[in-house]
């Protein structure tokens, strides 16, 4: 195992544990944190068993390694791109019926009170 090897597991070890504590103190909700506690462990085995990422490599016709890392990199990264968008737009309709919700009751509260200064 080269020295690269090893701060890469020790790096990958670290993101991990950085984003498992992020999850038990509330900062990040686990849904979210998924796709990153993914990126971790393919770091892991990536850094542990340096000759699957060349074999995979080799095997979908990359010529070098470094480019099937930076795609697969990049591909993760899109995923997480593709995932927020999914979740802004859930949220924006969530927005959207909260404030319609809100608008019929202050309609109804002004409406009340209305009648009641009428009596």
């Amino acid at each position: 195992m080269s020295i690269l090897s090893i701060v890469m597991l020790v790096a990958s070890v670290l993101f991990l544990y950085f984003v498992f504590r992020n999850i038990n103190q509330n900062n990040i909700l686990f849904e979210q944190a998924f796709m990153w506690i993914v990126i971790g462990f393919v770091l892991i085995i990536i850094s542990a068993f340096d000759r699957i990422p060349v074999s995979i490599a080799k095997l979908l016709g990359f010529e070098l390694t470094s480019n099937f890392v930076m795609s697969l990199a990049i591909f993760f990264l899109l995923i997480i791109v593709f995932l927020h968008t999914i979740a802004i737009s859930r949220q924006k309709e969530q927005i959207k019926q909260l404030v319609q919700e809100l608008s019929i009751m202050k309609q109804k509260m002004s409406k009340l009170e209305s009648e009641k200064d009428e009596k």
